[in-house]
């Protein structure tokens, strides 16, 4: 927590929501009809990728640098073991993501309905939960904060699209009928239920329309806990086979 108060991350969350704002005020202002709508909904877009690859990015640079400055070694030798180190970190990085959905909130909800702000806060913070785990796990398997970041951004826009793949390989015309068609829909379905459906996370809609129903988010939630349970997991397996 203090490594992350001290760090550049709060005012860049912070830049990245004044930026989102001005872009949905000048958007807003074009539109013929319903801007308040309109404006609450780019805006909850427009801070939804934004934080997810700062957080992503900042947990990637922080772990990589403990990593090449051998830091982590100090800390076992501390008699810290590893599966506290493993999971002090990812509490560390929970828990700012956890306190800027919470003061995120008011504004969102000044700008749009209460319970519509708070079901948006709520999938963004299992989302950034997942996105956050996702990078604690490639970080400490590779050790390289490259090729973590190319994976996380691959495993993130793979999930946030495997709703419309699934759908392109199912109907689309572009593929012709036959056993490729048939094999293709079969490997896409296949990943869809490897990966969260986080396209259906956080959706503009739910600031400027109507929040979604608890059994919505019930399913999120659940998404969110078996996937970090399975990637601070499977980072635990990896992290006890490294030899120091």
């Amino acid at each position: 927590m203090l490594e992350a108060w001290r760090s550049p991350l709060p005012w860049l969350l912070l830049a990245a929501v004044g930026c989102a704002l001005v872009a949905a005020g000048f958007s807003a202002s074009l539109a013929l009809t319903e801007g308040a709508r309109f404006r609450a909904a780019l805006l909850g877009g427009g801070v939804r990728i934004s934080w997810v690859f700062i957080f992503a990015v900042y947990v990637i640079g922080s772990l990589a640098r403990e990593i090449n400055e051998r830091g982590f070694e100090v800390a076992l030798a501390l008699e810290v073991d590893r599966n506290t180190w493993v999971l002090g970190k990812l509490a560390g990085f929970l828990l700012p993501a956890l306190a800027a959905v919470l003061l995120l909130f008011p504004l969102l909800a000044v700008l749009a309905t209460p319970t519509g702000a708070a079901a948006w806060c709520l999938s963004l913070a299992l989302e950034l939960a997942i996105v956050i785990a996702a990078a604690l796990f490639f970080t400490l398997s590779l050790g390289s904060m490259p090729a973590a970041t190319v994976l996380v951004a691959g495993f993130y826009l793979l999930a946030r699209t495997i709703d419309a793949l699934v759908l392109i390989a199912s109907s689309s015309p572009l593929l012709a009928q036959g056993a490729w068609r048939d094999l293709v829909s079969l490997a896409v379905e296949a990943l869809s239920w490897l990966l969260p459906a986080l396209g259906r996370f956080g959706q503009g809609t739910w600031l400027a329309d109507q929040a979604p129903d608890a059994s919505t988010l019930a399913l999120m939630g659940m998404q969110c806990v078996v996937y970090v349970a399975l990637l601070c997991a499977a980072a635990l397996v990896d992290f006890h086979r490294r030899d120091l």
